[in-house]
């Protein structure tokens, strides 16, 4: 049951906007006489408005589909796909819900356009999905010059290969939801003497590690930070390929590239080459349709 559904075929209207992102209020759709013309942006078949019970505004078909892209999805998914287009738009970007490519390949919960960097995509992820699905969506989004963002409240065993982020669930039901586990790390290098006393022999010059910051993050803070350019995802070199070790800063990514060249000698290959990245963004678009 999504967010979004066409008016008489040819404008989207926006559950999560007050004015229904058409100048439109609710009262138009919900329950209005005669009936609003409503179909759904996925397979066309018609809707009606509906709140829930926790107040959450949104569309269901009028017969059940279950072939529909958006079928199956409960409150606490929508909650959440809520929760990341409003981070979006306070953060001064446009969010637009549901957006299916014109190719068909893919659906994205929130499309998010960051000024001056292009197109991110947020997946709110609530089943267990395997993560050869994890990764293929990924790579549709990005065949398309996009970069994604995938958000869950489960320990999923795919954050690690993917950028994503893992949320704490919400302290009340009818509540957005507010905050992220730590995942931002940062890159030190510190001289040996001012942390061993004495200095061991087989010790190098200066200790050189990324560490994790501790603190949770607000979710509105973390994705401005995100689609600003402010934290890029934190990538390690490893055996299958790059491993995402949560997030950091350019900065700090570039001080950690910077200390791998130093460090590796001019015959060698650089092991830490895949450290990090300095974005995660494109500005090639990819087509897209409601």
């Amino acid at each position: 049951m999504p967010l979004t559904a066409l008016l008489e075929g040819r404008e989207v209207l926006d559950a999560t906007l007050d004015d229904l992102g058409r100048a439109t209020g609710w009262e138009a759709v919900y329950r209005a006489r005669p009936r609003a013309a409503l179909s759904c942006t996925a397979c066309r078949m018609p809707m009606h408005a509906k709140v829930s019970g926790r107040g959450g505004r949104f569309f269901a078909h009028d017969r059940r589909s279950p072939s529909c892209a958006s079928a199956g999805e409960t409150e606490e998914h929508r909650s959440m796909k809520r929760s990341l287009a409003a981070a979006a738009r306070a953060a001064g970007c446009q969010a637009e819900l549901e957006v299916t490519a014109d190719h068909g390949r893919w659906r994205a919960d929130v499309l998010v356009t960051a000024p001056g960097r292009g197109l991110t995509v947020f997946e709110a992820q609530f089943s267990s999905a395997p993560l050869d699905d994890v990764l293929a969506r990924t790579s549709r989004y990005r065949d398309d010059g996009m970069a994604v963002v995938w958000f869950t409240h489960r320990a999923a065993r795919w954050l690690h290969q993917v950028p994503a982020a893992q949320l704490f669930r919400p302290s009340g039901p009818d509540r957005p939801w507010e905050r992220v586990h730590p995942l931002v790390h940062g890159f030190s290098v510190v001289p040996c003497g001012e942390v061993c006393d004495p200095q061991p022999p087989w010790h190098g010059p200066v200790h050189a590690s990324w560490f994790l910051h501790h603190e949770e993050l607000l979710l509105a803070r973390f994705v401005a930070d995100v689609l600003h350019g402010r934290l890029v995802p934190h990538t390690c070199a490893a055996p299958w390929g790059a491993h995402y070790d949560g997030w950091a800063a350019p900065e700090d990514v570039a001080a950690a590239a910077a200390h791998a060249r130093a460090e590796t000698p001019p015959d060698s290959s650089d092991p830490a080459g895949g450290r990090g990245h300095g974005s995660h963004h494109s500005s090639r678009p990819g087509s897209a349709r409601r």
